[in-house]
């Protein structure tokens, strides 16, 4: 700038003033409390939608990531009269039943509030232990059974990891995993017990053998439900939810299982499934009338199945399994999970 200029002042927008009319003041006051009461209305009928459960058919889900193995089901209850209110107690007990349940017959972790689990058991061989009532009446009705079902833990633990790591069944026949297949079968029918001591108390007796071998491995999973699993918690949930009244309800597991809580709801449908030598095919839906329970192998990978019943079903058959071709199913109104679980599994390995 040169020296004696004047200084000019930046151009500033011009500003009109606007007048406001006054007139009918209070009628643009009403409607707008009448604009921001329908609004409100509206906000809470759908709010009312959203919190408000109509009768008939609905998926009961578990509420915490704590039940996690409610991902391994699905429930459906036909809901009544003051359905609203009898989803939310049906959540809550469902919910409930899937974290009790869940860590019970958790054979990989054991829990604070859930002492003296189905893990901890294979992490103190040779001590007394007092169990919950529901897996020592479990306990109890497989040694009735005979057989060394749940002695076949680590067995599936191993194949379990095989199939992960490989991304498939291919292998189970390499000869290095052949020849710790064969080993730990061996084990399983005579490198360890469990004795039953009355008043749910129990102890596990491990050869030093097996527990080398279970070191070496980095496992310790010598007992486990494998496939039958599903069928204690289904058959135990059923008498939980049936001794509430709760009857009008269809559990499904995604291994196999159907469990009816005991009510007629109409009929229920279940896949069945044919290996054409690469994948599996589904061949058609057996329906059956409610009330209803039902138990199927279907011991070849199924689409967007994680493995953990194809090894666990695998396991229980052992070299039988690669006969089955199609879903063996058994159902009935009368009889629980378990009863038809042990049935169709004796009736494939006659």
């Amino acid at each position: 700038m040169r020296r004696g200029a004047k200084r000019r002042e930046p151009a500033l927008p011009k500003v009109e003033r606007v007048e406001l009319n006054e007139k009918h003041i209070g009628r643009r006051f009403i409607a707008f409390l009448l604009c921001l009461a329908l609004g409100l209305s509206a906000l809470g009928f759908g709010i009312y939608s959203l919190l408000t459960t109509e009768p008939g058919w609905a998926r009961i889900e578990a509420t915490t990531e704590e039940a996690s193995i409610a991902g391994d089901f699905v429930f459906d209850y036909l809901l009544g009269e003051g359905a609203t209110a009898q989803r939310k107690a049906l959540t809550t007990l469902y919910t409930q039943q899937c974290i009790e349940l869940g860590r019970l017959f958790d054979a990989t972790q054991t829990y604070e509030d859930s002492q003296n689990n189905l893990c901890y058991i294979n992490t103190h061989p040779g001590e007394e232990i007092k169990v919950d009532p529901c897996l020592y009446g479990a306990f109890e009705h497989l040694e009735r059974a005979g057989g060394r079902t749940v002695y076949l833990g680590m067995l599936e633990a191993y194949c379990l990891n095989l199939y992960y790591d490989s991304g498939g069944p291919e292998a189970f026949t390499e000869p290095e995993a052949a020849g710790t297949l064969r080993q730990l079968a061996g084990f399983a029918e005579s490198g360890v017990s469990l004795e039953l001591l009355g008043e749910d108390t129990l102890r596990l007796e491990v050869s030093p053998e097996y527990a080398a071998l279970a070191e070496d491995l980095g496992l310790d999973c010598y007992l486990d439900f494998g496939w039958l699993r599903s069928a204690f918690i289904l058959d135990y949930m059923a008498e939980e939810f049936s001794s509430r009244g709760y009857t009008h309800g269809i559990i499904s597991s995604r291994d196999g299982y159907t469990r009816s809580l005991g009510g007629d709801v109409g009929p229920v449908q279940r896949s069945l499934y044919r290996w054409d030598g690469t994948r599996a095919v589904e061949t058609g839906r057996q329906e059956m009338d409610t009330p209803v329970n039902a138990a199927a192998i279907t011991p070849f990978p199924l689409e967007g199945d994680d493995g953990r019943a194809y090894v666990n079903q695998r396991v229980l058959l052992g070299e039988r399994a690669a006969g089955v071709t199609e879903t063996a199913l058994l159902y009935s109104s009368t009889e629980d999970c378990v009863e038809l679980a042990l049935k169709v599994k004796e009736g494939i390995l006659k």
